[in-house]
Formats: structure tokens, C-alpha cells, sequence
């Protein structure tokens, strides 16, 4: 490669967007924007050679890790568990609903399984840079509230970190045999484990004894080769170097000089993410966005809608002020930065075709441009929304809250016995969700290779295989789900059990309908219920005749199990099938769900609070 060559490309390429973010941000609009459409311009206008393409990567590389590792140094781990808790809160709700939502309307846009999981991975972030900036021209919310909705970015970005290496091997997956695959996951687990575990542990105490007994320079320099090495071993197990870096940053940010560090690479920073967002322009032509218009607008729609809803919806199970959850939620309206990494990412490994890649990227810019319209119309949205609400709706939205508000006050006055069985509950809850995810993505991977494997060696029509696949994966969903709605129905319980305690206070009963209906349900028919629709939603090769057969065979096994246990009290089912811990903190009369399932109807909720008076009453 000739100098010259270098030298133009910088020349040419930071001035462009250099004059494309002056244009932008006279229009307040961020510095981001510019760059993209610079990148745009560039391969559009220029005819660029090979070299300069070569050029082009290399540099947008290296701003892609002094990004992710700036904003991994801008993570304060003891923050976020101190002061964080909101935002987590707010995160766990939002993430697992924004990639669901990807999942279930991808299909509708013409996406694949694939395709529609990484489009659900894109949009489950915010842009805290772009966030920050539109909300500091805005007086919608006070300095406390733009310091939570930037720990909830915080979140986000974590959430997208762990989303992308997860769904990694899934991108991979259709370029890589089946050895390389379980290789490239076991790499993964690794190196995240031993990463988060000993760098934590580590990577600190390195940093401050560097700190300590050398110059500042040198520190940076060490610090910004670690970070690259971090980036060099995550590309080795199958990630994008984004990752690594991301984590190094994490690793170094408890360090005393982490904000030093921040401060002296910034430049650099802003420099060669600078090239990374030109790249990622350079992908976009300007014939497949004026093709892919109506999927932008889409794309950008689905995005505002979801977001908004379930930020929305965070604020107000975390009993937070609706006006300040619909201002806070319409400020994260805008696409992150790992929405460009992850677009890329996919379209690096042939998931996403050029019309898909420039429709994610055009609805994300979109998406920046129309932050500040809405944050600057967000009171008046706020004030005709409640002014014109209609009465069936705003009865129905005071009928939750008032549920909501007895649920809150009820746990206030709970004992530290109840309020753990019930975070417990929910947590266990939320696992299972994680690992019935965790199974079906694992399914979806290896279900052909393993039908053909089978035909391969034992013989027999490929069908029967795949149907006995199916009845396999059934049987592995029902202990996770089995727990699910066990921990489900304890949290129901104690939420009866709150809200009774309320309507005894204050006269009235209500908001116990739904709860009561969710505690009598038979977990044994739920559970072979929602592992159908799962089973049904996942693609595979079976049609609805063939998932009814697989249908029936789990039942009637089940039943013929399920019976057996009831027959012999000396052989009950296995453990993993009974409610977890917390049903024994919670309520000692509740047992195994699917072998007492007949008996639940029969059964009224136990108080883990009663009053003293009840108690005496009912001896």
C-alpha cells in the first residue's frame, strides 16, 4: 500500500465528514449523522478503489475497539449495582420484549428466523451519546432523571453485549460445519467466563500498579494495547472484536486513573470512530434506500412503538410517575450504536442481504433525526394523549394502577420472608424464560444436521426422525416451563395474598381476579400448552399435522407418567419438575405442581402474612 494512498483517504474522508457534521449540526442534529452520510456520499460519488477499501477497513477497526472501549470504561460496575437498580429493572423488562418483538414482526417483513433475531438485537438499544446530546438542548427532565435514562443506556449496552455474543454462533452458524460450531460456543462460554471472573479480579490491580510507577503516556499506550488484545482474543473464539474491547474497557473502569485514561484517548477516539461510521455508510447505496423506503419507515415505526412501550411499561411496574416514564421513554427513541455493529455484523456473515442491511441503517438514522422532534413535542404529545384519552381506556389504565398501587402497598406491609420469596420467585422466573431461549436457539441450530446424522446412521425415513426431534424438544422444554409457571403461580399468590390484606384495610376488594384465575391454573395442561406454541413458533421442517402427532405422543407419555406418580407416593417425578425454594420460604403447603395439579383448584392461597386475627379465627 503507497502513502498516498493513506494520505488521501484521510485527507479526503475526515474532511467530508467533517463538513457533513458542520451541515448537521447547525441543524441539531448529532455529529454521527454526519459521518454516515459521508460514508454514503463517498461510495456513491467517488469511485473507490480497492486499496482505498482496504484502507477504509483498517481504520474503521480501530475505531470500532476505541469505541467499545471507551464506552466499556464509562461503566461503573459499582454504580450500577449501587444506584442501578431502577435501570436494571427497567433493562430486564424492555430487552427480552424488544427481541421478541424483532422475533414475532420480523417474519411479517420478510425476514427469516435469523434475520428476525438479529433484527430484535438491533432494536433493543438507545444511543446514550445521541440521548445525551438532544436532551441537553430539551427541558423535559431534571439533571436526576438524564442520569437514570444514561444508567439505562448503560444497561442496554451490557444487554446488547451479551445478546450479540449469544446470537454470534447463530450468524456463523450457516457457514460453519457442525464440529466448528459446538467449538466456536464452547470458546465463547469460555473466554466470557474466565474474561469476567479473573479480569475483573486482575486487570485492576495491573492497571494501578502501572499507574503508580510510571508516566501517564505510558499508561495510556499500556492501557490501549490491552485493549486491542482483548479485541485480538475475542475474534479468535468466534466474536467481534467490538466485544473484547468492550469487556477490557469494563475490566479497567473500577481502576483509580480509568477517567484519566478516558480523557487522553478521547481524541483518538473520535477520530477513527469517525472512519468506523464512514464504513458503515459506505455499505449504503443510495438506489437500495430509495427501493427500501416503506421497510425504513417500517422498521423505524416498530422501533419507536416497541421502545416506547416497554420503556414505558418499566416505569410503571417500577411504580415510577407516568408523565416521567412517557418523557423518559420517548428520549431512548433512538438507535445505539451497537444497532451498527450488530446490522454489520449480520450483513459480515450473509444473514443480512444489502435491501435488509440499508433498511436497519436508514430506519436507525431516521430514528436519530426524528429524536428531537419528538422530545421537543413531548409535552404536547403527553397533553393530548390525557386529555383525549377515551373514558373506557382511561377507567381500564386506572383500574391496573390502582392493582399496581394495592400490589406495592401490600408488600410494603409484607414481612422480609414474603418480599424474598417474591423477588425470588421472579427471578427464578426470568431464568427459566433465559434458558427456554437458550434451548430453542440450540434446537433451531442443530435439528437438521442431527435429522440427517440419525437418518445417516440408523436408517429410517428422514420424517420420523424429525418428528421424534420435536417430541424431544418438548420434553426438554417442560422442566424449565414447568418451573416457570410454578414460580408464576407463587408470585401469584403472594400478590393475593397482598392485595386481600389491602381490600381488608380498606374496605373495598378488587384486583384479584386475574391473579387468582393465573394461581388455579393446572400447570401440568399450561406447561404442555405453551411448549406447543413454542415448539409451533420455531421453525422447522413438520408441518401442523406432524407438531399435533408430536403433540399427542408428549401427552400421552406425560399422562402415563403423570398418572404413575399419582398412583405411587414412593415415586414422585423428578425434582427439576417442582416449584423452586422459594415455594418452601413462601408456602410449606404448596408442593410439586404437575403431581398436585388436580388439587390446586380445590386449594385456596396461603397467606404468608395472614393477620394475627384470621389465624385465631380460623382455629
Amino acid at each position: 500500500m503507497e502513502e498516498t494512498v493513506l494520505l488521501t483517504v484521510m485527507a479526503t474522508y475526515t474532511l467530508l465528514a467533517a463538513l457533513c457534521s458542520i451541515l448537521f449540526n447547525r441543524l441539531k442534529l448529532p455529529a454521527l449523522i454526519g459521518y454516515l452520510v459521508a460514508g454514503i456520499i463517498v461510495t456513491n460519488v467517488f469511485d473507490v478503489t480497492e486499496d482505498w477499501h482496504s484502507v477504509v477497513e483498517i481504520l474503521s477497526d480501530i475505531g470500532l475497539v476505541m469505541l467499545m472501549f471507551s464506552i466499556g470504561m464509562e461503566i461503573d460496575i459499582s454504580k450500577v449495582l449501587t444506584q442501578g437498580k431502577f435501570a436494571i429493572k427497567i433493562a430486564l423488562v424492555q430487552l427480552p420484549l424488544l427481541v421478541l418483538g424483532g422475533m414475532v414482526l420480523g417474519p411479517a417483513l420478510g425476514f427469516g428466523f435469523v434475520q428476525s433475531i438479529a433484527l430484535g438485537a438491533i432494536l433493543s438499544g438507545s444511543s446514550t451519546a445521541v440521548v445525551l446530546a438532544v436532551l441537553k438542548t430539551k427541558d423535559i427532565l431534571t439533571s436526576e432523571q438524564v442520569e437514570l435514562l444514561v444508567l439505562i443506556t448503560i444497561m442496554e449496552d451490557i444487554g446488547q453485549v451479551i445478546i450479540l455474543s449469544m446470537i454470534t454462533p447463530l450468524l456463523a452458524g450457516s457457514t460453519m460445519d457442525t464440529n466448528a460450531l459446538v467449538l466456536m460456543i464452547v470458546s465463547i462460554l469460555a473466554f466470557m467466563i474466565i474474561s469476567l471472573i479473573i479480569g475483573l479480579k486482575f486487570v485492576p490491580r495491573i492497571i494501578n500498579w502501572v499507574s503508580d510507577n510510571v508516566a501517564k503516556e505510558v499508561l495510556v499506550i499500556f492501557a490501549i494495547g490491552l485493549a486491542f488484545g482483548m479485541a485480538i482474543l475475542s475474534v479468535q473464539v468466534g466474536l467481534s472484536m467490538a466485544i473484547g474491547a468492550f469487556l477490557m474497557g469494563m475490566m479497567i473502569s473500577p481502576c483509580k486513573s480509568c477517567e484519566g485514561i478516558n480523557h487522553s484517548i478521547e481524541p483518538m477516539k473520535d477520530l477513527f470512530m469517525a472512519m468506523f461510521f464512514i464504513s458503515v455508510g459506505m455499505e449504503i447505496h443510495v438506489g437500495v434506500i430509495l427501493d427500501n423506503i416503506p421497510l425504513i419507515l417500517i422498521i423505524y415505526l416498530i422501533f419507536a412503538v416497541l421502545k416506547w412501550s416497554t420503556v414505558s411499561l418499566g416505569y410503571w411496574i417500577c411504580d415510577a410517575d407516568s408523565r416521567i416514564g412517557f418523557m423518559s421513554a420517548i428520549s431512548l427513541i433512538a438507535m445505539g450504536e451497537f444497532a451498527f455493529i450488530i446490522a454489520k455484523e449480520a450483513f459480515d456473515y450473509g444473514v443480512f442481504t444489502d435491501s435488509m442491511y440499508t433498511s436497519v441503517i436508514g430506519a436507525a438514522l431516521v430514528s436519530m433525526v426524528m429524536l428531537p422532534l419528538l422530545t421537543g413535542s413531548a409535552n404536547k404529545i403527553w397533553a393530548a394523549g390525557t386529555n383525549h384519552m377515551p373514558a373506557p381506556v382511561k377507567k381500564f389504565g386506572s383500574i391496573l394502577t390502582n392493582t399496581r398501587n394495592d400490589i406495592f402497598d401490600g408488600f410494603e406491609s409484607s414481612s422480609k420472608m414474603t418480599k424474598k420469596a417474591f423477588n425470588k420467585g421472579m427471578g427464578h422466573a426470568y431464568f427459566n424464560i433465559v434458558v427456554i431461549a437458550v434451548i430453542e436457539v440450540a434446537f433451531y441450530w442443530l435439528f437438521d444436521m442431527a435429522a440427517a446424522w440419525l437418518c445417516d446412521v440408523f436408517g429410517g425415513e428422514l420424517l420420523w426422525w424429525e418428528i421424534g426431534l420435536v417430541v424431544l424438544n418438548l420434553f426438554v422444554l417442560l422442566p424449565p416451563t414447568a418451573r416457570f409457571i410454578a414460580n408464576a403461580k407463587i408470585v401469584s399468590g403472594l400478590i393475593l395474598n397482598s392485595c386481600s390484606q389491602i381490600s381488608r384495610i380498606r374496605g373495598h376488594d378488587r384486583s384479584s381476579g386475574f391473579f387468582n384465575s393465573l394461581y388455579r391454573l393446572n400447570t401440568f395442561v399450561v406447561t404442555l400448552a405453551i411448549d406447543f406454541l413454542i415448539v409451533l413458533i420455531v421453525p422447522n421442517p413438520l408441518g401442523l399435522v406432524e407438531h399435533l402427532i408430536c403433540l399427542a405422543v408428549t401427552a400421552l407419555l406425560m399422562f402415563i407418567a403423570y398418572k404413575k406418580a399419582r398412583r405411587d407416593a414412593k415415586a414422585p417425578l423428578p425434582e427439576l419438575f417442582c416449584p423452586v425454594e422459594a415455594v418452601d420460604e413462601a408456602d410449606d403447603s404448596v408442593s410439586c405442581p404437575l403431581t398436585d395439579a388436580e388439587d390446586v383448584e380445590e386449594q385456596a392461597p396461603v397467606s404468608v402474612d395472614e393477620p394475627e386475627e384470621a389465624i385465631e379465627k380460623e382455629e
